[in-house]
């Protein structure tokens, strides 16, 4: 299988071969330009969450590593 045929937008499924994708610096997803989400300074994601993700990372997302912190 060629690697072209594995790259659809996570959004719409649109191939690499009707659109230009890119890949999300988060999850490594490919997205078009229709689907992207745009974060910050003008980056763009695959989704809202990987935009999220991208400015406010290094926070713990649960509490179950509180013995940890002793």
């Amino acid at each position: 299988m060629s690697e072209t045929s594995e790259r659809v937008c996570v959004g719409c499924g649109a191939t690499e071969d009707t659109v230009r994708l890119e890949q999300c610096h988060i999850c490594n997803r490919f997205f078009c330009p229709d689907c992207a989400h745009r974060a910050g300074h003008g980056r763009r994601f695959c989704s809202p969450e990987c935009g999220r993700a991208y400015y406010f990372t290094g926070e713990p997302d649960d509490d179950d590593d509180v013995e940890l912190e002793e």
